[in-house]
């Protein structure tokens, strides 16, 4: 009993250094815990749906990979201390933020083509984010690929990552569209149909109103960048011709797409 006491007691240090190399891995890459807080709780999401709340104080879904974190403190420290400091690190990164100013803060962060959302609430003694980065569904595709797609197989997907019921294209889609017009310039002859989709959340008849705009939106946008409008058609199609489940959040997510048909 000695001898197993003895071993046990050799291994803590080990133990110790395992447990703070775990946090550190643990820790989001946009910032570090706050001095005199530990973490607690950590769960991780590969693709998950949150209900994140706007400017307004309405709620809507953001779809992508979810990190819930716990932190503690052995002291009672004012919530608006945690606020600050999260603050301060949203005003370095040019973060959207709004809250209550009491307990809750929202971020909205745009870093190299990823938005990242930040729901923050502190208490006296703990607080807890629930970091929801934004499924990078947008193909990474290039000009020549798109081409190539359009040429051997006659369409390429697309992903615009629309908010929920919502047509505007967001400010992270320009790159791509400047993209497809690129693509268009150097093939001349080539005629596209542009075919958006939705997944199956709410009435079918929105689903295809909203599927409609989000392609003549697309139009436009084209034709803005010198794509003639005569080589290009439309078509909402709604939630009809799923490619995915919509059943889950990362089917209804593939299936919120836009397809690139050669004419």
């Amino acid at each position: 009993m000695k001898q197993l006491l003895c071993i046990l007691l050799s291994l803590y240090p080990l133990l110790f250094v395992y447990a703070q190399e775990y946090e550190l891995k643990s820790q989001h890459p946009l910032w570090d815990p706050i001095p005199g807080f530990r973490l607690l709780d950590l769960e991780k999401q590969d693709f998950g749906a949150f209900s994140f709340c706007d400017v307004n104080g309405d709620h809507y879904l953001v779809e992508g990979q979810i990190t819930y974190y716990y932190y503690e403190s052995d002291d009672t420290v004012d919530p608006l201390t945690i606020l600050t400091r999260f603050q301060e690190i949203g005003d370095s990164l040019n973060a959207t933020m709004y809250g209550d100013e009491g307990h809750q803060l929202y971020l909205v962060i745009q870093t190299n083509n990823r938005r990242t959302y930040v729901d923050l609430y502190a208490e006296d003694f703990y607080y807890t984010l629930n970091i929801i980065e934004r499924g990078e569904l947008k193909s990474e595709i290039d000009a020549e690929a798109l081409l190539k797609d359009l040429k051997d197989i006659g369409k390429a997907v697309l992903y615009f990552n629309f908010k929920r019921n919502e047509c505007e294209l967001t400010s992270d889609c320009r790159e791509i569209i400047e993209m497809i017009a690129k693509a268009l310039e150097s093939e001349p002859a080539m005629g596209l149909s542009i075919d958006a989709y939705t997944d199956n959340i709410g009435r079918s008849d929105e689903n295809l109103e909203l599927s409609q705009k989000r392609a003549e939106i697309l139009y436009n946008e084209l034709v803005k960048l010198g794509v003639d409008g005569q080589r290009m058609v439309f078509n909402g199609f709604g939630e009809k011709y799923p490619i995915a489940d919509n059943n889950t959040v990362m089917g209804r997510a593939f299936n919120n797409r836009i397809e690139l048909v050669k004419k």
